[in-house]
């Protein structure tokens, strides 16, 4: 897992003056005290103080005057920055927020997969019939799109085991029961035991139950 990145130190004093200016404890045409002063404050180098008030002189929220020192030039700069600043970070944290779940979804994708290849072990070693596993995709306009799997009777009509079901988003689904809903784009994957179980399963996602007297 990447190390999260802290904020550098100049930014945080940036923000830090920028608050108090705007709580009125640096008032406009207030005088700052000097950069070694406020490193002392803040327990940092005279050159943090200096990249934290360039900062904030970029933003025109405070002016220098040579020889004199850095005055406090707008309130109304100072709100800029901060309304600015805040909505960068609530974009890291959205940004922050999405990259977890992404993470947590490939996780789960990935037990997912364990979860499937025991499951096609188990039909492997547990029974003493061959065990083909297949795939189909449910066609689009498909009769059985938002049917569920015990509405349409999958299994009496197929004799086929779902085994999981992948979505159109590639998320999969593993041992789904009767109130799954199936969906056109769906990746069905499945056991029987005979040579013809996928074409009766194609042929039942196409055109449904037909009537022998048809």
């Amino acid at each position: 897992m990447a190390k999260e990145r802290s904020t550098p130190r100049y930014i945080k004093i940036a923000q830090d003056v920028c608050g108090k200016i705007l709580t009125g404890e640096y008032p406009e045409g207030t005088l700052l005290k000097g950069r070694s002063i406020l490193g002392a404050s803040y327990g940092v180098s005279p050159e943090t103080v200096r990249k934290a008030l360039n900062i904030l002189e970029k933003e025109k929220v405070v002016s220098s005057k040579r020889g004199v020192g850095v005055f406090v030039d707008s309130v109304l700069h100072a709100q800029e920055f901060a309304n600015k600043w805040k909505a960068e970070t609530q974009i890291k944290d959205k940004y922050a927020t999405l990259e977890k779940l992404l993470n947590e979804q490939k996780a789960l994708q990935e037990k997912i997969n364990v979860a499937i290849d025991d499951m096609k072990d188990s039909f492997t070693y547990q029974t003493t019939e061959a065990v083909k596993f297949s795939q189909v995709e449910v066609p689009q306009n498909s009769w059985i799109n938002g049917k569920t799997v015990g509405e349409v009777y999958f299994y009496n009509y197929t004799e086929a085991t779902i085994v999981a079901v992948i979505g159109a988003d590639n998320i999969t689904a593993p041992s789904v029961g009767p109130d799954f809903v199936l969906h056109s784009g769906d990746k069905i994957i499945f056991v029987g035991k005979d040579s013809v179980t996928f074409d009766r399963v194609l042929s039942f996602l196409t055109y449904g139950v037909i009537n022998q007297g048809e």
